[in-house]
């Protein structure tokens, strides 16, 4: 029953979708001093659907101690990277714009 309901949990929900091919990575970075709370809440929950969702997809969380702003690259298959300021947005909208880079 425990492992239905996690499972359930990882397969639905906003991250739980497969990213295009074009998306060879992933690096969350925050830091362990500032308040970015939508970033936390975006490895916490929704990073976990998109990993089971992509298992083959490499993603790093970077966790310095030293104070930074949150930040989530995107790397491309054409070596290209991407990166977005998560300074102060929502988990829901983290993700959002990650899937729209997706498409």
């Amino acid at each position: 029953m425990k492992i239905d309901k996690i499972l359930s949990a990882l397969e639905s929900g906003l991250g739980a979708t497969r990213l295009s091919p074009n998306i060879s990575g992933l690096t969350l970075t925050l830091s362990q001093r500032t308040r970015a709370s939508g970033a936390r809440h975006f490895w916490r929950e929704h990073l976990r659907r998109i990993q089971f969702a992509n298992p083959a997809l490499p993603i790093t969380v970077n966790y310095p101690r030293e104070p930074c702003p949150p930040k989530l690259d995107i790397q491309f298959a054409n070596a290209s990277v991407e990166t977005i300021s998560v300074s102060g947005m929502k988990s829901e909208d983290i993700c959002k714009r990650l899937l729209e880079k997706s498409v």
